[in-house]
């Protein structure tokens, strides 16, 4: 077996890699091996030339959800593979829908040593989601949340909920329509244009915002999740509801937010949509998001 520890020194607002290397060498173990990215696609490039090898592999991504999704892509398709997170990025969303505490996963020696559980993935085009393939208003609030992270004391956190008040005046009104397993999801009566849609794995996004409360990694479908474009000051009032997971159920809300499972989910605009992948940035014609059941590993720390 081989420990492959990916470091990612450009993931949060410092670089903790000089801290995560320690951490690897103080377990006097000669089966880990240490690498860094340093540019955008290293750890696919990375995770891919080691599963090639055909040994088995533990591969932990030490960075953001951006990390673990360009690992992803690397190793999907090997058999011989398993991939860890080691949230140490900005965002750090995937993990929160796994089983065991957030902190958990930083422990390098509970994840060296912890157990593999088999997850669904999700698909558009060419790309594979760990947790979150969305579109609308959200997409360009990852694209303000990534500007926003290169501010002085800026966490990934605020970064997202800095965005949020930023995108909010002209960036709320999109024209696709969704459909479910090839049924059109109507817009809400009252509503024109559709404001955000999230097909997805993980229950959180956006830095901690819980989107998808009835999402499960594991469940074999799509959690479709979309608003409509609301008044300014409608949304500000629903943003509480909607971090915290309270939005689909609320009296409030529940009327004109669009909630639903699926198998597949298109997104027909007769054009370019804007595609946020893991938070990685997409233009797609008409995307079409499937769900690929019990399709990969993933490793939960020991206890």
């Amino acid at each position: 077996m081989i420990h492959l520890f990916i470091l990612n020194s450009f993931a949060g607002t410092k670089d903790s890699t000089p801290l995560l290397k320690a951490e690897i060498e103080a377990l006097g173990r000669d089966d880990t091996v240490i690498e860094y990215t340093e540019s955008k696609g290293d750890a696919e490039n990375i995770a891919r030339r080691y599963a090639q090898k055909g040994e088995p592999l533990r591969v932990y991504a030490c960075g953001g959800d951006g990390t673990a999704n360009e690992a992803l892509q690397g190793l999907y398709g090997f058999d011989n593979v398993a991939l860890g997170v080691v949230p140490v990025g900005t965002g750090n969303d995937y993990v929160r829908s796994l089983p065991a505490d957030v902190q958990d996963y930083r422990d390098i020696n509970k994840m060296i040593n912890g157990s593999e559980m088999t997850v669904d993935l999700l698909k558009c085009g060419d790309r594979l989601a760990l947790n979150v393939v969305s579109a609308g208003y959200d997409c360009e609030v990852a694209d303000r949340a990534q500007k926003n992270k290169r501010m002085p004391l800026m966490s990934g956190p605020l970064a997202y909920k800095l965005a949020i008040v930023q995108c909010l005046i002209n960036k709320r009104k999109h024209t696709f329509v969704p459909f479910a397993d090839g049924r059109a999801v109507k817009i809400p009566e009252g509503f024109k244009t559709q404001m955000l849609a999230v097909a997805a794995k993980g229950m959180y996004y956006g830095g901690g915002i819980k989107a998808t409360p009835y999402a499960r990694l594991d469940d074999g479908m799509i959690d479709f999740m979309s608003i409509p474009t609301v008044p300014v000051s409608f949304f500000a009032r629903m943003i509480g509801l909607f971090t915290r997971g309270e939005h689909i159920d609320h009296p409030k809300t529940k009327k004109f937010i669009m909630h639903e499972k699926c198998r597949e989910l298109r997104l027909d605009d007769h054009g370019d949509i804007k595609i946020c992948i893991d938070g990685e940035m997409r233009v797609m014609k008409d995307p079409v998001i499937t769900v690929l059941p019990k399709a990969f590993k993933v490793i939960i720390p020991s206890r």
